[in-house]
């Protein structure tokens, strides 16, 4: 059974999330991976699972949140265990797809300071 997250007594998510949009990725290793959209709630399960608070921990824990290989879910110690090619593939298609925004704003250009305009 799927673990229930209630977040002040509220429930945020009856079960780990299998619909919605997904897309498929062929992995250096021939296996078919399905990667699917990630929300909020799969990143703080991934912290949760991550409990060492290491960035790539939770990486690799979000990998196996959002990722099935061949139609079977991940566990944090499968993605430890993969190949490294399959896992830079996933971890490029979950940074890709979730993380990935519009460009920083370009920082404005150097300009003589206050007091060298006032004179």
């Amino acid at each position: 059974m799927d673990e229930e997250l209630r977040i002040n007594g509220v429930r945020v998510e009856a079960q780990r999330g299998r619909g919605g949009e997904t897309r498929e990725v062929v992995l250096a290793s021939g296996r078919i991976a399905q990667v699917r959209r990630g929300y909020g709630r799969d990143l703080m399960r991934a912290q949760r699972a991550a409990a060492s608070g290491d960035p790539t921990a939770v990486m690799f824990a979000l990998i196996a949140e959002l990722a099935e290989v061949e139609g079977r879910r991940l566990v944090y110690e499968d993605v430890l265990e993969m190949e490294l090619a399959d896992v830079l593939t996933l971890q490029a298609e979950v940074v890709g797809e979730n993380f990935q925004g519009p460009p920083p704003p370009a920082s404005p250009g150097s300009s003589a300071s206050a007091s060298e305009r006032a004179s």
